[in-house]
C-alpha cells in the first residue's frame, strides 16, 4: 500500500492538474488554493461521489431510423434505449415513415 506521504502528493498533483486545466490559471496561481485544500482536509478520509453521466442520444438517427421504416424495437435495440426515453425524445409523437410502416411496437 502507499504511504501517507505518497497519496497526499498523488492527490496535490491531482489537484494540481484539475486547477490548471479546468480553470486554466497558472501554477504559481493554482499553488495556494492546493496547499489551502490540502490542509482544510488533512487526515480526513473524503468520499467524493462520481458525476452523473448525462447521455447524449443521436436523435437526428434516430429520427431517420424511424424514418426509414425501422421498427420501434430495431430502434430500441440499435441505440441501447428504453421505450419510455425513445419517446421522451419525441414529445409530438414518434416520426413515422411516409407510408405509416412505423408500428408502435414491435
Amino acid at each position: 500500500m502507499a504511504k501517507r506521504s505518497e497519496v497526499a502528493d498523488q492527490l496535490r498533483e491531482r489537484l494540481m492538474a484539475a486547477m490548471l486545466a479546468d480553470i486554466g490559471i497558472s501554477e504559481r496561481m493554482a499553488q495556494p488554493f492546493v496547499e489551502s485544500v490540502m490542509d482544510c482536509f488533512a487526515g480526513e478520509q473524503l468520499y467524493f461521489p462520481a458525476r452523473a453521466r448525462v447521455r447524449v442520444y443521436p436523435v437526428d438517427e434516430i429520427s431517420a431510423a424511424l424514418l426509414n421504416g425501422a421498427t420501434v424495437k430495431h430502434v430500441l435495440k440499435r441505440f441501447g434505449m428504453s421505450r419510455s426515453k425513445l419517446h421522451s425524445l419525441f414529445p409530438g409523437g414518434l416520426p413515422r415513415s411516409k407510408e405509416g410502416a412505423n408500428p408502435k411496437y414491435g
